[in-house]
């Protein structure tokens, strides 16, 4: 029986309570359940500025001093930790993100790459600076990967930019989609698609910051808002608020809110169109996911791992990230009501197997067994 090592960067203070509650953390808490539940005692190992142990029923949390350290030698301090507790022999230890990842010869190793993220618009306009600002980035997220590290990827995308560098052949790697919890049922999803609808109510569930497409979609909304009957929500924090808040002063017809992530599920199944307009940074999204999964239809940017779960035109729209084309594609989406309610269900029965809880926990399980030879 393994014991199962996650190391990332601080989860928890002294009193249990998550410093924040996002994507990743997210994911190492559904991994750590789905671990109990073979009986694979979980450990949560993480930097902090005095050394503290947690216990629950599903893992323990081993905050280690890491005093001044900072960058590699903060991770190379917790990975020393882990090597003085852990069995080279049977315990299994992961990176959950794979900029946090150091050599651990002779141990069982494998990182989680979340998706890519140095596709982002770059802020240099000339080609050369373009270039040397993405072969500099592409030669660090290369310097994450070790050769005795598996790794489990979100997506096909960052598999198939790797192997431009390098053979996959010699390097374990194994693509697990992000997972969504909870589906709506056939009946709920004739209801929610219901003729009688007078109203289509539209979701754009993204970080408020450039690179999520907030400062591409909204101008969009502003500009379709009067010429139909549609209820437009914003969900989400940061620096764009205020943004987002000024121009929508006033505007029935949107709103800004938040939710917390047990909440995404009932949020979406109220809503009929999601948008993910993003720019860069983009695995598999939980977001696009967890919209599908609730029966909505999905206008999304072609970027990243969202290509792997959109055919443009089966079970969503899929499109470059400019203006026109997210114009078209929403315009197109709610003139032809029957087309869109297609395009959501095919959308929910395309990912209703392999985005599944139970699929996604099976092939980590799978992992772990692999790993353990």
């Amino acid at each position: 029986m393994p014991n199962i090592y996650i190391i990332y960067r601080a989860m928890f203070d002294q009193s249990g309570t998550m410093h924040t509650i996002g994507g990743i953390e997210n994911y190492i808490l559904s991994l750590c359940d789905v671990f109990t539940r073979q009986g694979w005692p979980c450990h949560i190992v993480q930097p902090a500025k005095k050394a503290f142990t947690l216990t629950t029923p599903q893992y323990t949390v081993h905050s280690v001093t890491t005093g001044l350290y900072r960058g590699n030698l903060k991770k190379i301090a917790l990975a020393n930790w882990v090597s003085k507790n852990a069995d080279k022999n049977n315990d299994i230890i992961i990176f959950a993100t794979d900029s946090y990842s150091v050599k651990m010869p002779d141990y069982k190793t494998l990182a989680i790459q979340h998706g890519i993220s140095w596709d982002k618009p770059r802020a240099a306009k000339s080609a050369i600076s373009q270039y040397c600002s993405s072969l500099l980035s592409q030669y660090k997220y290369l310097s994450y990967i070790k050769s005795d590290c598996s790794l489990v990827c979100v997506d096909h995308n960052f598999v198939n930019w790797y192997r431009t560098w390098f053979n996959i052949e010699q390097q374990h790697m194994k693509v697990i989609y992000n997972f969504y919890s909870e589906k709506i049922s056939e009946s709920e999803f004739a209801k929610k698609w219901s003729d009688d609808n007078a109203t289509l109510n539209i979701i754009i569930a993204r970080r408020f910051v450039d690179y999520r497409g907030i400062k591409l979609i909204a101008p969009i909304i502003k500009q379709l808002l009067p010429q139909y009957n549609i209820q437009v929500s914003f969900a989400g924090d940061g620096p764009l608020k205020p943004y987002l808040t000024e121009l929508f002063a006033n505007e029935a017809k949107v709103k800004l809110m938040q939710y917390g992530p047990n909440e995404s599920f009932s949020v979406h199944k109220s809503q009929h169109i999601a948008i993910i307009p993003t720019l860069g940074s983009e695995g598999t999204s939980l977001s696009m996911i967890e919209a599908m999964a609730a029966g909505c239809m999905v206008i999304s940017s072609n970027v990243g791992g969202l290509s792997n779960l959109i055919i443009n035109g089966f079970n969503g729209r899929l499109v470059m990230p400019n203006t026109a084309e997210f114009t078209q594609a929403l315009t197109t989406s709610l003139n032809d009501y029957q087309q869109s309610k297609m395009l959501a269900y095919n959308g929910l029965t395309s990912i209703a197997q392999v985005c599944s809880k139970e699929n996604w926990a099976q092939d980590w399980i799978g992992m772990i067994k692999h790993k353990q030879g």
